[in-house]
């Protein structure tokens, strides 16, 4: 309901009772003085509204055109509008019923008024009699105006928020029952405010919010308490701070963009990863400002499709809030950065940024040095591999895969320990050197040294030492043995 009739409510509520004695002296409908005769009824014809509707529409009525059910916001049939317009007094069905009906008020000891429904085939006819009446139409829509108003001003009264209104003056001249229960102090607090803003009471701490409307009687003003909103708040807000706070030293970028794709938190190593302006983080960009100053200072690698550039930030985000996104940039400043795109509540996503440049730097060394090393054992006579007890093969040198007719590729492929002793053993059988070396790897402790020798069909006899390198890792080395070991296996 707007406002202004909300205003006109309250005011009809406090005077309900002497305007319907106004009214109904006007209508004609008061009845006789106690210890009098009764007078005589009306006549009939001046007592009676007929309303006639066929297909459930309405096709003709005697009663004043002011007198009829408004028809604003109707969206059933004019069955239905007549059915809400007579349900203050009368208890109708949801369709006309058949033959003829005689209904009573539903309060018969004090209101006389009957009414008849008369349905034949599609036509249905309402009359509508009221012996205190000179028009029962507009009586009833009067009793029905009045009715509504004293329920709307009883619904206004038991509202659980504070209502009042105010004179021209700024004097309270009414409030219903949750304002004038409010304690003393606040309660004059909160009836003094003007306007609509937000007020904070002491005892104990509350918050409302005012909205009012203005009209040529004065104002009405609704108070909505909003205190779990309003502590809501300072926890999301004290929640956030701790969680910046907590990621303030962090080295790792973080950027929290909400549902509405805006950046909602970040921390220092945002701005000194990326090299953008904090002022410029703290206006809360959109996402999709935000990458598109990453990509003009080069923080992100160069699409190769300016045209679909927006449908690739869509992809990143979507893949965020999958969990899925994580990448590689790597910059045209020599720099690396590991992106990683995770889901938040309500909708948002987090981007974390972290620098591995440093990482990847002593990874490149790492296998720089580990291909000289490579390259050198390639050089050696001696087969070398080296052996760990969790992992298999770890690399092996050229004269290895060549005299044990390993696959090249495995290498560096990390080969199951098992897959190297068999293929060791296919090519050089000897079950009880072979069984050895499984059992001094598949032992609990410290791998430990051992040495053996391979008889081959042509060609030397094979010296083979095992040497620990480490925690569960050995150096496994085939060599040719020297001739007095050669003649001894031979003659063996």
């Amino acid at each position: 309901m707007a406002a202004m009739a909300m205003t006109e409510m309250v005011i009809l509520a406090a005077a309900a009772l002497a305007l319907s004695v106004a009214a109904l002296w006007i209508a004609g409908a008061l009845l006789p003085a106690p210890r009098r005769a009764p007078a005589a009824p009306p006549d009939p014809s001046a007592a009676t509204s007929t309303f006639l509707l066929r297909d459930g529409a309405l096709i003709d009525t005697d009663a004043d055109e002011g007198a009829l059910p408004p028809t604003q916001d109707d969206t059933g049939d004019d069955w239905a509008r007549l059915t809400r317009w007579l349900a203050p007094r009368f208890v109708l069905p949801g369709q006309p019923p058949g033959g003829t009906r005689r209904y009573t008020a539903q309060d018969p000891e004090t209101d006389p008024a009957t009414l008849e429904v008369e349905t034949g085939g599609p036509r249905t006819r309402l009359t509508l009699r009221d012996p205190r009446a000179a028009c029962s139409a507009t009586r009833h829509a009067l009793l029905a105006h009045l009715q509504e108003t004293s329920r709307q001003g009883v619904a206004l009264s038991r509202m659980p928020m504070p209502v009042w209104l105010r004179d021209k003056e700024g004097c309270v001249t009414w409030e219903n029952a949750a304002a004038a229960a409010l304690p003393p102090d606040d309660r004059a607090q909160l009836l003094s405010a003007t306007g609509s803003a937000r007020v904070a009471l002491d005892s104990p701490p509350r918050w409302f919010d005012l909205a009012s409307h203005d009209d040529a009687s004065g104002t009405l003003v609704f108070a909505t308490d909003v205190t779990p909103l309003v502590r809501a708040e300072e926890a999301r807000r004290d929640f956030v701070q701790t969680l910046g706070r907590s990621f303030a030293d962090l080295p790792t970028g973080l950027a929290v963009f909400d549902r509405a794709h805006r950046l909602a938190m970040f921390n220092p190593a945002l701005a000194d990863l990326t090299g953008l302006d904090p002022v410029f983080l703290s206006g809360q960009p959109e996402i999709f400002s935000f990458f598109d100053m990453l990509r003009d200072r080069q923080v992100m690698p160069e699409p190769r499709n300016y045209s679909s550039w927006r449908g690739q930030i869509h992809a990143m985000i979507d893949a965020a809030h999958d969990g899925q996104y994580r990448e590689v940039w790597s910059l045209a400043t020599g720099r690396t950065y590991r992106v990683t795109g995770r889901p938040h509540p309500d909708g948002a996503v987090a981007f974390l940024i972290e620098d591995i440049s440093d990482e990847i730097s002593a990874t490149r060394h790492q296998r720089a040095e580990r291909d000289v090393l490579l390259a050198a054992l390639d050089r050696v006579d001696d087969a070398i591999a080296v052996l760990s007890r969790g992992g298999g093969l770890v690399f092996c040198n050229r004269r290895f895969a060549t005299l044990t007719r390993l696959d090249p590729g495995a290498r560096e492929a990390g080969m199951p320990l098992d897959a190297v002793i068999d293929t060791c053993r296919a090519r050089f059988p000897d079950d009880t050197i072979w069984q050895g070396v499984a059992v001094h790897l598949d032992a609990d402790s410290q791998p430990q040294a051992m040495t053996g020798q391979l008889a081959r069909d042509t060609g030397p006899a094979l010296a083979l030492s095992l040497v620990p390198l480490g925690p569960g890792q050995v150096m496994l080395t085939l060599r040719r043995a020297p001739p007095e070991h050669t003649r001894a296996a031979l003659s063996a």
